[in-house]
């Protein structure tokens, strides 16, 4: 057996919104973006966006002009929107420096409260994977294998989250929608063995907030059939693998268990690796005197600075390729949290959120041709 490159996949909410809007003094959009192509974007492969938003705005086209020089061939994204469409774009982007062979689309339901504007939804990108010869020229392509790639932005929460509160119920009937999404799309395009990549800004927390001890930021809830997770986290994979949930979870009013014709075996990557549910928007930092103060402030509401929650995945299946002994195998070999801090700038961060970043090894039997 011989291996390929890896593939390195950055999921980021990149909180680039429509001009006028912003939280505090500045949102810093042009200067963030700046930075995001002069620094980051070239450190991977596939680069999964969310909030990446083009309405009245040209901040997207001068993402794909720069993108394309730095090598990223091949994309997709949201469809436009005008305002006679009463609605903004999903702001969803998915950059390629390997092919795209198929994509598509789906919109969601519409959002309530401020997310009924945004027409989110969750994008896919079939994206093939071949073995270069060993001259490393492009005389010969040797054996290809694909990686599907789904990104997704779901209905936010504003304040403190309850389950039976309608912005979850909306939530996880979009998570429901995702699944429903899923069991469309693989049967048609990919093949046994071929690995499947869900990403982006979920909203849904998994941790747990009883800060019993600050300068530890993996506490957790306590443990619960050996999982640490919370009740929306919990929901959220079930839904997601098509397993559904216990109506009783959302009221007795709810008789929709958000159960699939199709159960996957999907891994929380970040979870698996770490063994908690790390912090991915609104952090904080704790001083030598054990005081908890925000971790950013500048693009961050007061209201979010110090939340500490768990809402951007990386989330992983495949698991018929340990049944394949002669064909290519994917492994998804490291995950990790990519704060993309922006040191000497006005901001101090490239976004309210941290970045996610997964990496895959792809092994090709010797004998591919």
């Amino acid at each position: 057996m011989s291996n390929s490159p890896k593939l390195r996949i950055l999921t980021q909410n990149m909180f680039m919104r429509p001009p006028l809007i912003k939280n505090n003094k500045s949102d810093w959009k042009d200067e963030r973006l700046d930075y995001f192509i002069d620094n980051i974007l070239t450190n991977y492969d596939v680069v999964c966006l969310q909030e990446m938003f083009e309405f009245a705005s040209s901040r997207r086209s001068r993402l794909f002009a720069a993108a394309e020089k730095l090598g990223f061939k091949f994309y997709v994204s949201s469809e436009r929107q005008y305002p006679w469409n009463l609605a903004i774009d999903g702001g969803l982007v998915i950059l390629s420096r390997y092919p795209v062979v198929v994509s598509d689309s789906f919109e969601y339901q519409r959002g309530i409260g401020p997310d009924w504007m945004a027409k989110k939804g969750v994008m896919y990108a079939k994206i093939a994977i071949s073995k270069e010869g060993a001259d490393g020229g492009a005389a010969a392509k040797l054996a290809t294998t694909h990686v599907h790639v789904f990104t997704t932005h779901t209905q936010a929460s504003y304040g403190e989250v309850v389950i039976t509160q309608p912005d979850v119920k909306r939530r996880l009937a979009q998570l429901h929608e995702f699944h429903n999404f899923l069991e469309r799309t693989l049967p048609k395009h990919r093949a046994t063995g071929e690995a499947v990549v869900l990403c982006g800004d979920f909203n849904v927390d998994s941790r747990d907030h009883v800060l019993s001890d600050p300068a530890n930021i993996k506490y957790e809830r306590e443990m619960e059939d050996g999982v640490e997770q919370s009740d929306e986290g919990k929901a959220m994979m079930a839904i997601l693998e098509g397993r559904g949930i216990d109506p009783k979870v959302l009221g007795p009013d709810n008789t929709d268990e958000f159960r699939g014709k199709t159960v996957y075996e999907l891994h929380d990557a970040l979870y698996e690796r770490l063994g908690y549910h790390p912090v991915t928007f609104g952090n904080t930092v704790v001083d030598d005197k054990g005081g908890v103060f925000p971790r950013e402030t500048v693009l961050t509401t007061k209201l979010d600075s110090e939340v500490m929650h768990s809402i951007d995945y990386v989330l992983w299946h495949n698991p018929d390729s340990k049944d394949q002994k002669s064909s290519i195998v994917a492994q998804l070999v490291d995950v990790g949290v990519a704060p993309n801090f922006t040191p000497g700038r006005e901001f101090t961060q490239i976004s309210d959120h941290y970045g996610v970043v997964a990496e895959i090894a792809f092994t090709f039997p010797q004998n591919s041709v």
